[in-house]
């Protein structure tokens, strides 16, 4: 079985950091980014292609990137007014990469729905109502 080194957590701060990036990225600098993020001395390319979600991110930051250097060509001066571009270009990638997972989950949900509506022996109703069940309450008290 292979070893995940990228935990859930971890995959969301590198996550972050690519939607920050400035300047070139390539696969080299993503893997000692990512190696940093995680705490260890490295980590090959091919590791980091076996992440999908990775993988999607780094092509789309780097689409961006392209696009925007190729648009943004004035230099500007007023390096407040640069460091709130700065921001609104990661927020801007943020809810790019944003929209594009919600898409995805959006696709996953209506291929279950469809497979569990094909599926024989499926009671939608039953179905339904289990799924629409709200959550048992949580009884902690606070000490």
């Amino acid at each position: 079985m292979k070893t995940k080194l990228i935990n859930e957590d971890a995959m969301s701060r590198i996550l972050l950091e690519l939607d920050g990036w400035q300047g070139k990225l390539t696969w080299p600098l993503v893997g000692k980014m990512v190696a940093q993020i995680i705490g260890v001395p490295s980590i090959s390319r091919h590791t980091l292609l076996s992440y999908p979600q990775l993988v999607q991110a780094v092509r789309a930051r780097k689409a961006e990137l392209k696009s925007a250097k190729a648009t943004n060509s004035a230099y500007s001066v007023d390096y407040t007014l640069e460091a709130a571009l700065s921001e609104v270009e990661k927020l801007k990638a943020q809810v790019a990469r944003l929209e594009r997972e919600r898409e995805l989950y959006v696709e996953q949900f209506a291929r279950w729905q469809y497979n569990l509506y094909m599926m024989p022996n499926v009671d939608m109703v039953a179905l339904n109502k289990q799924l629409n069940k709200p959550l048992p309450r949580s009884n902690r008290a606070r000490r």
